[in-house]
This record gives structure tokens, C-alpha cells and sequence, in this order.
């Protein structure tokens, strides 16, 4: 989409919020004055409790194991709770949260870590480094997703004093500070005691976050109240409610019925968004977010292996018509480097799709001539049929999100025209990325899917999903059954450049061998669309953070510490 259009779009529709003018809250927001106001006529009258409900599409997948913790939804429930070392930002920058300030000694190749010395537990106990060394100990030795980014890169963990931990580096790593800064810390004096910490359900949670574990349900709810001895100062708010909704119409309609307070995440259900701005209770925000819609292909499962297949399924599938009907226009047109266009200091502009600027009659006629030139021949039913004697048919799984059902068939009218044959199959989140295609176990049991990747600022996120050291099933490249050494190596090469020109020139190779892979098949770059009711709380500031998966700023601690009720 052309730029001018773009902001033609948004401003038409009033949907712009530029979350930069919004100013970032501080981890310990002081009272105004320090003092609270004299209740009138020397009488305090009762407070009604102050309940925030959100809405969310699945369960967490680590239930209320932080341990386990590995996307956006994990974190958005277990951050409340428990908090990161730093709070990195959308933008690249790292602010404070339990450490007040970190150096990188590089003489000595050291990070150290300086905590707040007010930080401590729920249950009264003062979070210390010993805390920091255990929580990264664990996930080291166990491979947990909490933390395991830096495995790799981390040659031993001292601790200084009470609120000083150092970090002995095996060697350079770029993107450190934001990957532990973002590591949830644990409690050492309750985890030390769990005898199995994968299979610990977490029934009582002790965290440092301002809020408190009250009561969990899986497909269900979760129930937060604020703990008034938060060593930053309680929130404002009394309650949080993080209501599952597996129906997106229905978080929907609950949202306007005032049953829900935020939908923290629109991504994939843009064609619901019309219905909220028509009314005048809900506010939806659209940020242009670096985000990568793509098709993910399963490369275990012939012919999906073979680069010309993909080539050809990337030129019949028409983007544009995905982008403007699907997304109802919140997009951009792909890069099929991988790194989206929101990111500029590290994306290969220049690496467009080759159908940008063809007509569909030349799109659909290359597509079958590359088909063509596999030998894979029409059978009478119009399906092609590969050289070992298989139809081409196949199955492309996606979320129910209304926008990735809608991007599916339209996918699936467009190889139709090239002689493949798909069925689309519709799961909610939890069923198809904990049970299918992120379970390790259940490779084989899918063929296509669309998806979507949201990018950090940094390009490390870009390595480690498709190299990542070690590999887990929910890195993308072992996911999707992906290996190519001469990209892999140079991806991991990148981590270890600290010389930001050579790390630049890694990542731009990178992007065009990526491309020229067809490891995705990129579709676009959606924008991120989310909405909340401007009638019970005040106070909104949905600062675009970013610690590990969390990347919605309405469910941030960073927003929610902002809130406060309005008086009725």
C-alpha cells in the first residue's frame, strides 16, 4: 500500500494514535503531592471495587508455570504477576523495572545488573540476586523457554552482593541486554523446593508484580486482585479479570455490551473492526506494528519441500486482494526478506514480491509453468498430480480469526487456478499451535498454515526464531521442519557481531538468501488493531513494550499501572 494511502486510510477512519506522544510510566509512580486527599465531612464512605476485565483468546499454554512461558499469551497472564529485570520498548530502548541500572563491562566481557532494593515478594520477601542467578540457573539447566534465548551466550552468573548479579559472557552477544532484561524473575525460596519445576502447576503464585494470584481456570479466566503492599505502590485498579474467549464475535460483543473493558489484540479479526467504531464508548487503536503475516510451510512433507513449489504457490496467491479484503486494508504489502518494513534500520526494502507488479494472468501463468516444469501434470479433475504419482492436495490450517479464515480461501481460490487442491481447516489457537504445529509431536499432521511473527526491534528475534541455539519446538525453524546451513550459519554468526556495520551487512544476506529460500511464503505486514472502553477507566497510556513475547500495549503493566476509575 502506497505510503500517501496509507495515511489516507487511517486518517479517514480517525484511528491514529501516535503511542510516542504517550509518556512512558515509571516502574514507582510517586502519590501527587504525597499525601492522599481528606475524606469530606471526616467520613470515609465505601469504594466500590474497581474491576478491569480484559479479553484474550486462549489459554496461557504455560498454565501458571512462568518457567514455561514462550508467547504473548503467557505473558499477558503471568506478567501481572511477575515482572522482567528491564522493560525493553518497541522502539529499542530499554527502561528500568527491577534493576535500576546495568553496565557492560567489556574488558571483562561482564554484564552486571544493579536491583532495586525495594523490589521483593508477594509474601514479604526481598527479591534479591540470589533470585536473578537461581531463575536463569534453571531455565539454563532445564532448556525452559523462560530465558533460555541466552543459554548459549552465558558462561557463568556471580552474585556481587544482595542487589548486584553479574553476567560472564562465553563471548559477544548483541542482543543481551534485551533478552535477559526481559526474563521474568522467580522466586529462589518457592521454586528451590519444587522437585519437578516442568510439571509444577503453580497453584499459589509469588510474584513481585502488582498483582495477585486469586484464582485461574484454563479455557476459562483468570482473577487478579492488586496487592497493596506493591513495592513500587498499589495500582489503581482492584481487580483484573483476563476473560478467554475462543469465539472472537463474541469478545466482540462483550466489549460492547461493556462486559469487557479492553480486546488487548484485534491482529487476524479486522473485519470486526467497523462494528466497534461505530460506537462511541470504544476507542480502537491502529499502530503500524513489525509484524509478518506469512503462509508457514511444513518443509518435512514432499512436494512442499521443493523450492519451485513454493514459488509457484508465492506467485498465484494474490496479496493485494489478501491485504484489501481480508485485512480490510490494515496492512502493507510484504518484504519477503522476513524483517517487515516498520523496521527500517534492518529491512531490505528492496526485496518486494516478484507478482507486485504483474498483471493476474501473468502471475497464474508463471505459477503453472513452474509446475509444469516439475512434470506435474493436470489430472482430469483439473488437480495436478507430482511425479511419484500424488495429487496435489493439501491442507492449510489457520486460527479462527474471521481475517485469517477469509485469507484462506482466498488462497485456496488462487492455487485452484495452478491445480492444487486445498482444504481449510479452522482451530482455535490453543488447539493448533500447543496441539499441532508447536507441539513436537504432531509434525506430520499439517501441511500449510497461515500465521503470523511479530518481530522485536532487534534482528536477533529474526535469528533465533529460524537458528536458534538450542533449538525448541517453538522456534519456527525446527517447527516447521526448516534447515539450511549457509542461512542458519550466517543468522548465528550475526548474534555474535558486535560490530553494528558487519551485523547490518549479516542480516541484509540474510534476508535475501530468505527470500530467495521461500522459507514463508509472506503474505503482508499487518498493522496491529486492538480496542477499550473509554467509559470506566481513565488514565490510558498503551506504551509499546516489549519483553519477550508481550507485545500488547492495552495488556501492558506499563498501561495497566496507568489506569484509574472513573468516579461515577
Amino acid at each position: 500500500m502506497e505510503k500517501k494511502r496509507l495515511i489516507t486510510l487511517l486518517g479517514s477512519l480517525c484511528l491514529v494514535v501516535v503511542l510516542a506522544a504517550l509518556p512512558f510510566m515509571a516502574a514507582c509512580p510517586a502519590p501527587e503531592n504525597g499525601v492522599e486527599p481528606p475524606p469530606e465531612n471526616g467520613v470515609t464512605p465505601p469504594a466500590e471495587k474497581s474491576i478491569l476485565r480484559m479479553g484474550w483468546s486462549e489459554s496461557p499454554q504455560a498454565g501458571m508455570n512462568p518457567f514455561l512461558a514462550r508467547n504473548e499469551g503467557d505473558y499477558m497472564f503471568l506478567g501481572l504477576m511477575y515482572e522482567p529485570l528491564c522493560m525493553p520498548m518497541m522502539d529499542g530502548t530499554v527502561k528500568p523495572w527491577i534493576a535500576k541500572s546495568w553496565e557492560y563491562k567489556a574488558e571483562e566481557d561482564t554484564w552486571i545488573f544493579h536491583l532495586d532494593e525495594r523490589a521483593k515478594w508477594s509474601d514479604g520477601e526481598p527479591l534479591t540476586a540470589d533470585d536473578v542467578k537461581f531463575t536463569f540457573e534453571t531455565a539454563y539447566e532445564y532448556n525452559f523457554p523462560l530465558g533460555s534465548t541466552t543459554k548459549a551466550f552465558v558462561e557463568s552468573i556471580q552474585v556481587i552482593d544482595d542487589h548486584t548479579v553479574s553476567f560472564k559472557m562465553a563471548g559477544p552477544f548483541a542482543a543481551f541486554l534485551p533478552q535477559a532484561g526481559a526474563t521474568l524473575i522467580m522466586p529462589k525460596h518457592i521454586w528451590s523446593k519444587v522437585d519437578a519445576v516442568d510439571l509444577y502447576e503453580n497453584p499459589s503464585p509469588i510474584g513481585s508484580g502488582p498483582f495477585l494470584f486469586k484464582e485461574f481456570r484454563a479455557r476459562a479466566f483468570l482473577h487478579l486482585v492488586k496487592d497493596v503492599d506493591y513495592w513500587c505502590g498499589p495500582a489503581n485498579i482492584d481487580e483484573i479479570i483476563i476473560q478467554i474467549y475462543l469465539n472472537p464475535e463474541a469478545e466482540v460483543v462483550a466489549l460492547k455490551k461493556g462486559e469487557l473493558d479492553i480486546m488487548a489484540d484485534l491482529s487476524g479479526q479486522e473485519t470486526l473492526i467497523p462494528i466497534l467504531i461505530a460506537d462511541p464508548n470504544v476507542k480502537v487503536l491502529i499502530d503500524r506494528w513489525p509484524h509478518i503475516m506469512y503462509i508457514a510451510v511444513n518443509h518435512r512433507i514432499y512436494p512442499l519441500n521443493l523450492k519451485e513449489v513454493r514459488e509457484a504457490i508465492d506467485m498465484a496467491v494474490d496479496k493485494k486482494v489478501i491485504i484489501e479484503t481480508a485485512l480490510m486494508g490494515y496492512g502493507e504489502l510484504p518484504l519477503m526478506g522476513y524483517v517487515p518494513p516498520c523496521v527500517a534500520k534492518w529491512a531490505d526494502t528492496e526485496l518486494t514480491w516478484r507478482g507486485l507488479e504483474m498483471t493476474d494472468e501473468e502471475r497464474i501463468s508463471e505459477a503453472n509453468a513452474i509446475l509444469d516444469g516439475l512434470g506435474f501434470e493436470r489430472g482430469k479433475d483439473g488437480i495436478r498430480v507430482t511425479d511419484i504419482g500424488e495429487k496435489m492436495e493439501l491442507r492449510i490450517r489457520c486460527m479462527t480469526y474471521p481475517s485469517y479464515i477469509r485469507a484462506c480461501e482466498m488462497i485456496k481460490e488462487n492455487l485452484e487456478e495452478i491445480g492444487i487442491k486445498l482444504t481449510v481447516l479452522v482451530s482455535d489457537p490453543e488447539t493448533l499451535y500447543a496441539g499441532i504445529i508447536y507441539s513436537g509431536e504432531r509434525s506430520y499432521d499439517w501441511d500449510l498454515m497461515v500465521h503470523g511473527s511479530t518481530m522485536n526491534p532487534d534482528p536477533d528475534h529474526f535469528a533465533r526464531e529460524y537458528a536458534p541455539e538450542p533449538p525448541t519446538s517453538w522456534d519456527n525453524a525446527p517447527a516447521f521442519g526448516w534447515e539450511n546451513e549457509e542461512i542458519q550459519s550466517l543468522l548465528r554468526q550475526s548474534r555474535r557481531e558486535m560490530d553494528e556495520t558487519k551485523r547490518w551487512e549479516m542480516i541484509q544476506e540474510a534476508q535475501q538468501l530468505f527470500a530467495d529460500e521461500l522459507v514463508v511464503i509472506t503474505l503482508g505486514h499487518r498493522f496491529h488493531p486492538a480496542a477499550y472502553r473509554i467509559d470506566r477507566f481513565t488514565g490510558w497510556n498503551p506504551a509499546a513494550i516489549n519483553y519477550v513475547g508481550m507485545f500488547h500495549p492495552l495488556g501492558s503493566i506499563v498501561n495497566i499501572l496507568s489506569l484509574r476509575p472513573i468516579s461515577k
